[in-house]
């Protein structure tokens, strides 16, 4: 096999493993207005791009995570985005110009530049989003840092006509940084984020994290084998605060996720998952592109030789395809059976069920 040949077979596999299938909607429209037309297109992905993505996988490089968090709607909003991502001026802000505010007077400075600078905000008014709020984060351990500097350049080339601000926050495991943007840019043309953007924006960011000397890595759930979503940040906090008693009932989604659960697990009604087929065919396509292309790769050099034994290795290592709710009956049903069944302790008549007896210790 030749190495054009080789490279091609890695470039349609690659693509079929990292690019969304196209659903017939605007997959990415970074901003709206009549200046659209002056956006640089999405650049493609080359063999070169494809085959080192393969390789972060195969290694489990880090992920990167970016997310909208929300957004203000006004300058009292705003205000109050400022002032948590400075907790109160205590930590710096840095602008698109690489000004920095620290202190409260300081802060003021900043949130009159965004009133009145460029296209003004107003101060109330619940009308469309003024600015969004981006958090842009990597695993424990990753240098802070560096982190910080890769958000630098990846504001500084996504939002170059913006006006923004960031923060570093230190006081959580994960290095990460909260990146507000001014919805409205200097020509008049608003940020208008699909989840196409938010796809394009980890592989910049992933991209800025490698120019800084960290492993990095922006690829979806399907190419990892990963089958269920990150739970929301807010209902995480939501669950935390339940069971430290600073809430009476859980968040209501958690309920009912619990509830379908123990139904499941007492009497056996299968509680139907719409998209469990879609699960089962997506893993299968998976499977057979990464096979694709490590036999591909077989027949080629010894480097290639190498990746491919490296993808058979990430391959065997995927998780099983196991939703959250499949996950949780599984749970409740070995605690119902360790509960039911009295361990057998090789003494006539012990039973280590019996009530009012502590055999834990």
């Amino acid at each position: 096999m030749t190495r054009s040949e080789i490279e091609q077979i890695i470039m349609t596999s690659g693509e079929r493993l990292y690019s969304r299938p196209s659903t017939g909607k605007r997959q990415r429209n970074i901003r709206s207005g009549e200046h659209t037309a002056s956006l640089k297109p999405v650049p493609r992905r080359d063999p070169t791009g494809i085959r080192e993505m393969i390789s972060r996988t195969a290694r489990m490089s880090p992920e990167v995570m970016v997310k909208i968090s929300g957004g203000g709607r006004n300058m009292r909003h705003i205000k109050a985005h400022f002032d948590y991502i400075s907790r109160d001026g205590k930590v710096a802000i840095e602008d698109e110009n690489g000004d920095i505010y620290l202190g409260r007077e300081s802060l003021k400075e900043l949130r009159d530049a965004w009133a009145k600078g460029g296209i003004g905000i107003p101060l109330e008014g619940e009308g469309r989003k003024e600015a969004f709020n981006v958090v842009l984060s990597m695993p424990p351990g990753t240098d802070r840092e560096g982190v910080k500097a890769a958000v630098r350049g990846f504001a500084s080339e996504q939002f170059r006509n913006h006006q923004y601000a960031f923060a570093a926050h230190e006081d959580e495991d994960h290095p990460h940084v909260h990146l507000t943007i001014k919805a409205m840019d200097r020509h008049g043309i608003r940020l208008n984020p699909r989840k196409g953007d938010l796809r394009f924006w980890r592989e910049q960011f992933a991209r800025k994290l490698r120019e800084q000397g960290i492993e990095a890595n922006a690829t979806p759930r399907r190419a990892r084998g990963v089958v269920q979503k990150a739970e929301k940040q807010a209902l995480r906090h939501m669950e935390n605060e339940f069971k430290e008693g600073k809430r009476q009932v859980p968040p209501r989604s958690f309920q009912a996720q619990r509830q379908d659960a123990e139904l499941e697990a007492d009497i056996g009604t299968k509680h139907l998952n719409p998209l469990h087929d879609r699960i089962s065919s997506v893993r299968k396509q998976t499977l057979k592109a990464y096979g694709e292309i490590a036999r591909t790769l077989a027949a080629g050099d010894d480097e290639d030789k190498r990746l491919a034994l490296e993808i058979v290795r990430f391959v065997q290592t995927m998780p099983a395809t196991i939703t959250k709710h499949e996950e949780l009956v599984q749970r409740l049903r070995e605690k119902k059976n360790m509960h039911a069944e009295p361990e057998k302790t090789g003494i006539p008549g012990h039973d280590r069920t019996k009530p009012g007896v502590d055999y834990s210790r």
